[in-house]
């Protein structure tokens, strides 16, 4: 077996090693809590134990890298309604924030909102199996995301993830820039959950997709 594939076989069995349990407690167990305002944070949220299998040690560039927001209109959008939580493409550019709130029972990001306004949000998965990235904008057509310890071999680990329905692993992929990520590119992605895989291909990634986790900043 090569160095590269010796590589990725540890770095992917650790992953699936990983036993994802969801934190107790809402809000109130994560970083940065104000009781007063029943909310958790604002923390930026970056990508964490990412695995790139086009590279030796399998490390990704995005490693570390934080969130930002990339909004899309529709036809017959006339302002900004909807969009990605995605990741940056370069760790020293403008970040959109996360937090958890208690009054609205979700995770919410601070995002483009109308024609030139921002406002915080909450943020979801969308209900297709193979295509579900982390957005805002969704209403009924999506999932809730959960905060999550991760668990192996029985030990708790250090950080708090993200994902829904007991899953904490994410597909990255880079998009080239648009309108709505101000031209840059930027790391799109999409939870790797049950049925996740391509149902055409039956590829569980596409091409120039990556694993990772995505951690609460702070935990």
């Amino acid at each position: 077996m090569s160095l590269l594939l010796a590589g990725f076989s540890l770095l992917a069995a650790a992953q699936a090693a990983v036993r994802p349990v969801e934190v107790s407690g809402g809000c109130a167990s994560l970083p940065a809590y104000d009781s007063s305002a029943r909310i958790a944070g604002p923390w930026v949220v970056p990508v964490d134990s990412c695995v790139n299998t086009t590279a030796t040690d399998n490390v990704c560039s995005m490693e570390g890298f934080g969130s930002e927001a990339v909004y899309f209109l529709q036809q017959g959008d006339t302002s900004v309604q909807r969009g990605y939580i995605a990741i940056v493409s370069k760790n020293d550019l403008a970040k959109s924030p996360l937090r958890c709130n208690d009054e609205t029972n979700s995770f919410e990001s601070y995002v483009p909102s109308g024609v030139s306004g921002a406002e915080w949000k909450s943020v979801n998965v969308t209900d297709i199996p193979y295509s579900a990235q982390l957005m805002w904008g969704l209403g009924q057509y999506s999932l809730p995301i959960q905060a999550y310890h991760h668990y192996r071999n029985g030990v708790k680990q250090d950080g708090i993830f993200l994902g829904a329905h007991n899953v904490t692993t994410w597909a990255l992929q880079l998009q080239s820039g648009s309108a709505g990520s101000g031209g840059k590119p930027y790391w799109l992605m999409r939870l790797l959950g049950p049925n996740s895989a391509d149902p055409v291909t039956g590829d569980a990634l596409a091409e120039g997709e990556y694993r990772t986790f995505i951690r609460v900043d702070g935990s």
